[in-house]
């Protein structure tokens, strides 16, 4: 018992066993070289080369990329600081003015590391360039917000005073709903148009107070404004003539162009907004009229809004502002059609009708 013990290996030591090299392919490795087979080695010399001299075979998974190989090295090839080359190859993926930089990572593991190229970015990816710091750049901002925003404070000065000028005519033109203001009608027009004589000089004015290719970036201060001025031209040009006042004749009456390209013009959707302001003005008109005895005027004032309902019938609005103020336009015609009813079942449509044939 005593020898058969001390044959044995001492306890938690254990037998180191090799791993069977991989041989050449379709040979068997011979189970002479050790109990367990060769052990794993240097590769021993191959077949005689044409030179004579022996061949060094390099077993699989120990290759490395060559130089100038198309491809980063594997992560799990490592080799020596020393073996570096002294200049990058050409990978794909890396700049081609600076190239990929080599570095040692974790047992000197090769890897193609990106780096900026020295020459910069060029063109609108340049950025500041280092010349100017970003407080800088912002201070330019603020400069040119502080432009705008004079721009525009000066816009809303010239707007009040047309405002101002729109509130008298329209307060001159509320006279003829009296029922004295119907016989006024003639003065009442012709003080209206002084005051339109003031409101080009005001359009003068305004016109200076921006540049003329910005129309549309300030348009909405005075398109409010615009499109009541409209109203009330075309609402002095119905009294005198009861007609339809054109977009070029509203822009001869305010000073202004109705040409787009010629800079300050008159806009189709604002002539059209005053115009529709000008039906429900018409609407209330004919209900004054039947009250101070004028029944003949309704009768017209129905005409008059049926041709102009016709008219916008034949526009594709979509569905925007203007859109929704042409839908109340209806509602301007069933009301002055109730008070041409009215005066039917009446009977006074008849006597207004010989006593315009009778005038005429």
């Amino acid at each position: 018992m005593a020898a058969s013990a001390a044959m044995l290996p001492p306890r938690g030591r254990r037998k180191h066993v090799t791993a069977l090299a991989p041989g050449p392919r379709g040979q068997t490795p011979s189970p002479g070289n050790g109990a367990d087979g060769p052990s794993r080695g240097p590769p021993g010399p191959g077949p005689a080369a044409p030179g004579g001299r022996p061949e060094t075979r390099t077993p699989p998974g120990r290759q490395t990329a060559a130089l100038g190989a198309t491809a980063c090295p594997p992560r799990g090839d490592q080799h020596s600081l020393g073996t570096l080359p002294a200049a990058p190859p050409s990978i794909p993926g890396c700049s081609g003015r600076s190239g990929g930089a080599w570095a040692a990572r974790r047992g000197a593991v090769r890897r193609c590391v990106r780096q900026p190229c020295a020459g910069g970015a060029e063109g609108p990816w340049a950025g500041s360039g280092g010349t100017m710091s970003v407080s800088e750049m912002f201070a330019a901002l603020q400069g040119a917000l502080g432009q705008d925003q004079d721009i525009r404070e000066e816009i809303r000065k010239e707007v009040q005073v047309l405002e101002q000028t729109a509130r008298e005519i329209l307060t001159l033109l509320q006279g003829v709903h009296q029922g004295p203001g119907f016989q006024h009608i003639p003065k009442k027009c012709q003080k209206a148009r002084e005051h339109f004589g003031t409101v080009r000089t005001q359009m003068e004015s305004l016109k200076t107070k921006f540049p003329a290719d910005q129309y549309y970036r300030f348009h909405e201060h005075w398109r409010f404004v615009l499109q009541r001025l409209v109203f009330l031209a075309a609402f002095v040009v119905y009294l005198e003539s009861e007609t339809l006042v054109t977009r070029e004749a509203v822009a001869e009456i305010l000073g202004i162009e109705a040409d787009r390209e010629r800079g300050f013009h008159l806009d189709i959707e604002d002539y059209l907004s005053g115009v529709l302001t000008l039906a429900s003005e018409l609407a209330r008109l004919a209900v004054n009229s039947v009250t101070a005895g004028d029944y003949s005027r309704p009768l017209r004032i129905s005409t008059f809004i049926n041709e102009l309902d016709s008219g916008f019938r034949l526009l594709n609005l979509k569905n925007d502002s203007l859109r929704k103020r042409y839908d109340g336009l209806k509602y301007d015609v069933k009301k002055i059609e109730e008070v041409v009813y009215d005066l039917s079942i009446r009977g006074l449509n008849k006597e207004a009708t010989v006593g315009a044939g009778g005038e005429k």
